[in-house]
């Protein structure tokens, strides 16, 4: 997936049948997926191309399409095991006791990081970097 117009009408079709109770096609499930976890932007996607913009979401400043275009691709990361670190940092953020959709933002922000980073410099983006971040990651239960 691509933050692009392409990206975003998908996002806002996605909303649309699953508003409607129409059949979604695989990676649209994948989608959907993500709009069930994040049920506080269920009234965004109604706004149309406006959901594209950050809005103030629970007192946080988020853009409903950035937040579930990073999922979308996460998702894909470990549905596919590719790149194999993700899923190996998924299971033992897992393993540790973290909630999976706490793991997914973990992941999502090293990931994201490193994506508008690299794209504000015009560089490729960086396997390794991103390896060694997720690699950083750790969850101690707090009981």
């Amino acid at each position: 997936m691509n933050f692009d117009k392409e990206t975003q009408t998908r996002i806002l079709r996605v909303a649309s049948d699953r508003k409607q109770g129409r059949d979604i096609e695989e990676l649209d499930d994948r989608i959907s997926h993500v709009m069930d976890l994040h049920p506080e932007f269920e009234e965004i996607w109604s706004m149309g191309d406006m959901a594209a913009y950050p809005q103030e979401i629970n007192g946080q400043i988020v853009s409903p399409f950035v937040h579930t275009v990073l999922h979308t691709i996460v998702d894909s990361q470990l549905r596919t095991e590719q790149p194999e670190f993700v899923v190996e940092t998924f299971n033992k953020l897992k393993g540790q006791g973290m909630d999976e959709h706490e793991i997914l933002h973990a992941i999502i922000a090293a990931f994201a990081d490193l994506h508008f980073a690299s794209f504000r410099q015009g560089k490729p983006f960086d396997q390794l970097d991103y390896q060694s971040r997720l690699g950083y990651l750790s969850y101690e239960d707090s009981e």
